[in-house]
């Protein structure tokens, strides 16, 4: 003998599974829905059947109006008979068509997106809550006062608002709002058992961070002695009409209120369900029988109101945690490139005490960028990633800086061969643009740190430039004696920096003055700085604080100090110091700034010193970032009355076609040439060309590190103009100029 219908043949029909899970649901919610005998009739405290359908109709759609309908009918076909099954058949059928109608006209092809989402809530309350109900319970009242069916048996009565029908209208509002939820996870559960994966993931993920199982544990302790406690009965009289009446209710509120918070939405919807038909189904524990319906009425209502706020509560304290995880994993990722950026980057740093730091240079990429686009760049950077993942463990990664630059964080763990494997790697990467093989120059420096890292942007400015050796070496560079010795010098750096930060907030440079000898009996000083260290109680030499000067951005802010307090000596002391002349060094930043002229006549004018008195002494190895603005300053100030000097002429950029192009008055010879010139004739030759040079620039010329009687000779056949060294004067404090004049 053959089965009309195997199992799996039914349940894989387009009616089958809905059918079975209405012909299942309906009679097993029917029997757990909480029911009251009044003497007007059947009293409902949750109406299941109705959320039941709600439920089924969200799973299966259209499909499942077959098995509702059936479900329905023998239900009140065992019950009443065929007249009156019919007739409620009818009813609930045209209640949830209709219903359904309007939620799909709405909601269109997000009907069937999960609840709990705040999106479809608004059409969701609309129409599967107050249109369901409201209709369903009007067409009941007309159906029960047109003499059609007996009020006992519906949930209206003949009477149009009676407080029967308005628990009834509660009744089926908290079925629907509640109760339709965990049904609808049961019939998820049954069509497709591995659904339950998916729930225990969304009940972890909706739960707040921190919560351990010792906390759920004593919350499922306090709640079900609270139950416990309302649903006892037969108590003494005076302890139960103090803590078990119906105001002993408004306790669980607080209770449920923090589970709704702290474990999500699906977590408090299932077990505020669970919970309420208990208290319900055991109803005489915590309402009086003295004005019952009345109590009644008030109960429902408040389980209605803790219903919509939990419910409410739980889904915006859900969905806050699940955009804060959205927004805290965006803050770590860049948007444009698709890799963890220099903040994720920061946090991985201090999950491992001991991490080795890869800096990735690409040279040549603005150039690329310019001429192919910015996407050959965000390409090549996410290639160029993607093939680095190959060589990392777990917990390492490739982390995006901004330019065209990228940083690994690897385990120390086979330090040697993790560097040769990367730099193979880089040597082999190729981007095919547009069918072109591109390979530009790749640089990979490293180095070893130690958590909590501190200063990290600048440590990635020291790796930076160890990289650009790289691109010159052709392998993997590290400029660390030891492993801590990058950190060590960055921290000293920062210190640096704070000491100067101090030093013009607080006015704690000092100045000093070295006199520079003409050889026609003229003179003039030159100022020069010293950091004052207020820890050491000493003096800091301008190359320990210069450097750090430049790298920050101070440059400007301390030529200005040094500039402001060389005018305010002369004026305060002109009297005494009548005619003095002083040579100032400014750095090239400061002079390519375009209100340096303005900001300096206006100094000269406040502190009444004429332009004579001042010497501008800029070094010619940095000018080159911005002649247009160094050459207008140079001009403007030469025609103010000021005199130029080149300073450090010989070195760096300096140069005979910059020389002759230059507006200057007087050339400095840098004190390299000048101290070997006696003994090293290529110094000497070098010192005569500059001589003769500047000669028919008619330039001044100042010869520095003059030490001995035979070079100022030397210089002095040459033709030079002016002597500086520890031979015509060492530096001394600008305060001392004062004790060699005579009152």
């Amino acid at each position: 003998m053959h089965k009309i219908f195997s199992w799996n043949d039914l349940r894989h029909k387009w009616w089958g599974l809905p059918v079975i899970c209405a012909l299942v649901l309906i009679p097993v919610t029917s029997w757990l829905s909480p029911i009251i005998m009044l003497p007007e009739g059947r009293t409902y405290l949750i109406y299941m059947p109705l959320a039941t359908c709600v439920a089924l109709l969200m799973v299966f759609d259209w499909a499942a109006f077959p098995g509702i309908v059936l479900a329905l009918f023998l239900r009140y076909y065992l019950r009443v008979g065929f007249d009156m099954s019919v007739l409620m058949t009818v009813i609930y059928f045209t209640s949830l068509v209709l219903a359904w109608l309007g939620y799909r006209w709405q909601a269109g092809s997000r009907w069937s997106a999960p609840l709990g989402l705040m999106t479809l809530a608004r059409v969701r309350v609309s129409w599967l809550l107050i249109f369901l109900t409201v209709f369903f319970i009007l067409v009941l009242q007309i159906v029960v006062e047109s003499g059609l069916l007996p009020g006992y048996l519906g949930m209206a009565t003949s009477e149009f608002v009676t407080l029967r029908t308005l628990v009834n209208l509660q009744a089926m509002i908290l079925g629907i709002l509640l109760n339709s939820h965990v049904i609808y996870l049961v019939i998820r559960l049954i069509r497709q058992p591995r659904y339950f994966r998916v729930l225990r993931m969304m009940l972890r993920k909706q739960r707040a961070p921190g919560v351990k199982p010792l906390e759920m544990a004593l919350w499922f302790v306090v709640l079900a002695v609270m139950v416990t406690l309302l649903c006892l009965t037969g108590l003494s009289e005076p302890f139960a009409k103090i803590l078990l009446s119906d105001y002993t209710l408004t306790l669980l509120f607080p209770v449920l209120l923090f589970g709704a918070l702290r474990y999500g939405y699906y977590f408090i919807s299932i077990v505020w369900t669970i919970t309420l038909t208990i208290l319900f189904n055991n109803y005489q524990g915590f309402i009086s029988e003295h004005g019952f319906i009345h109590n009644l009425v008030f109960v429902s209502a408040l389980m209605l109101v803790y219903t919509v706020t939990l419910l409410l509560m739980s889904v915006i304290s859900s969905r806050q945690r699940l955009l804060m995880k959205k927004f805290s994993a965006a803050a770590l990722q860049d948007p444009v490139f698709g890799l963890p950026n220099l903040r994720a980057f920061n946090r991985d740093l201090a999950l491992y005490p001991r991490s080795m730091l890869c800096f990735i240079r690409v040279s040549d990429m603005d150039v690329l960028s310019r001429n192919y686009g910015m996407q050959l760049r965000i390409q090549f950077k996410q290639q160029l990633a993607m093939g680095l993942k190959p060589y990392l463990q777990e917990g390492e990664r490739v982390y995006h800086l901004p330019g065209y630059d990228l940083v690994l964080r690897v385990n120390c763990e086979e330090a040697d061969t993790k560097l040769q494997n990367l730099h193979d790697y880089l040597e082999d990467f190729r981007l095919i643009w547009n069918g072109l093989p591109l390979h530009p120059n790749i640089g990979l420096s490293y180095c070893t740190v130690y958590s909590p890292v501190e200063h990290l942007p600048i440590l990635l400015g020291e790796l930076s430039g160890i990289a650009e050796v790289s691109l010159t070496t052709g392998q993997p560079e590290s400029n660390k004696s030891d492993h801590s010795q990058v950190q060590l010098e960055i921290k000293d750096k920062v210190d640096m920096l704070h000491k100067i930060q101090r030093a013009l907030d607080d006015d704690r440079f000092v100045l000093m003055a070295q006199p520079i000898l003409g050889v026609r009996g003229d003179s003039y000083h030159e100022i020069l700085l010293r950091l004052f260290d207020g820890e050491q109680e000493s003096l800091i030499t301008p190359d320990k604080f210069l450097p750090v000067v430049h790298e920050f951005g101070l440059s400007y802010q301390m030529d200005m100090w040094v500039l402001r307090h060389t005018l305010m000596f002369i004026h305060q002391n002109r009297t005494r110091l009548p005619s003095l002349r002083f040579a100032v060094n400014f750095t090239p930043s400061t002079l390519c700034r375009p209100t340096f002229t303005r900001d300096f006549k206006t100094l000269m004018l406040e502190y009444e010193v004429e332009p004579y008195q001042i010497v501008l002494e800029v070094t010619e190895s940095h000018l080159l970032q911005n002649m247009k603005y160094a050459d207008y300053a140079m001009r403007e100030l030469r025609s103010y009355g000021c005199r130029i000097a080149i300073d450090d002429f010989g070195t760096g950029y300096a140069s005979y076609g910059r020389l002759k192009a230059i507006q200057a008055d007087i050339l400095k010879i840098d004190g390299s040439f000048v101290r070997n010139m006696l003994t090293d004739p290529l110094d000497g030759y070098i010192v005569q060309s500059i001589c003769q040079v500047a000669r028919m620039k008619r330039l001044s010329i100042v010869a520095e590190y003059v030490e001995t009687e035979e070079q100022k000779a030397a210089l002095h056949a040459l033709g030079v103009d002016y002597m500086q060294g520890y031979l015509v004067g060492k530096p001394q404090l600008l305060a001392t100029l004062l004790e060699y004049q005579k009152p």
